[in-house]
C-alpha cells in the first residue's frame, strides 16, 4: 500500500481516519485554538507551534500539511468523530525505520478511552502503510490519560528521542 498515491479512509468504533481536507479548517480550528489540547501536541522538530489564533491560520497550516503530502514527507489524517461528523483533530505519519506519531486532537477527547483506539489504530496500521518498524510518540508528565492509555497499549517510556524528551515506543507487529 502507498498512501501517497491512495491515501486510506479508516473506520475504528468511534472515528474515520482519512487525509485532511481544506475544508476541515473550520473544525480543526477549535483543536488547534484550544490551548489546552495545544499544550499536550508534539512540536518537537516542526517549522512552528500549533497554537493557531484564526481560521485563515488554520486554512494556511492545512495547505501546508497537504503541500507535504503531495511530496510525500508525511500525512496528516483528519480524525472525524463517527456520532457527531467533526474533525476532533488529527494524527501525523511518516515513513522510515521509526516513525513519529502526531496525535493532535480536542481536549475534550483527551481521554484513555479514545486514546487507546488512536493508538492502536497507529499500531495496526503503520507499518502497512508507512514501513515503520517501531512508531514513537510524546507525552508529556502532565499528560496522564495520553500516558495511561500508551501503557494500556503496551508502549515503552524510553524518555529521550532525538534530543527531546517524554516520549514513548512501541515495536509494530
Amino acid at each position: 500500500m502507498n498512501p501517497y498515491i491512495e491515501c486510506p479512509q479508516i473506520e475504528t468504533k468511534s472515528f474515520v481516519i482519512r487525509l485532511i481536507i481544506e475544508s476541515d479548517y473550520e473544525s480543526l480550528f477549535k483543536c488547534y485554538n484550544d490551548k489546552k489540547a495545544v499544550v499536550l501536541m508534539n512540536d518537537d522538530n516542526c517549522d512552528f507551534g500549533f497554537y493557531v489564533d484564526s481560521k485563515e491560520k488554520m486554512q494556511e497550516t492545512i495547505h501546508y500539511w497537504r503541500d507535504f503530502y503531495i511530496k510525500q514527507y508525511f500525512i496528516r489524517f483528519s480524525v472525524v468523530d463517527k456520532a457527531t461528523r467533526e474533525t476532533i483533530g488529527t494524527l501525523e505519519g511518516f515513513g522510515g525505520e521509526t516513525g513519529v506519531l502526531r496525535v493532535d486532537i480536542n481536549s475534550e477527547y483527551e481521554k484513555v478511552y479514545y486514546l487507546t483506539e488512536l493508538f492502536n489504530f497507529a499500531k495496526e496500521y503503520f507499518n502497512e502503510m508507512f514501513g515503520n518498524e517501531y512508531l514513537v510518540t510524546k507525552a508529556i508528565a502532565k499528560a496522564e490519560d495520553r500516558r495511561k492509555a500508551l501503557e494500556n497499549c503496551k508502549w515503552e517510556f524510553i524518555d529521550t528521542f532525538k534530543d527531546y524528551h517524554d516520549y514513548y515506543r512501541v515495536k509494530l507487529f
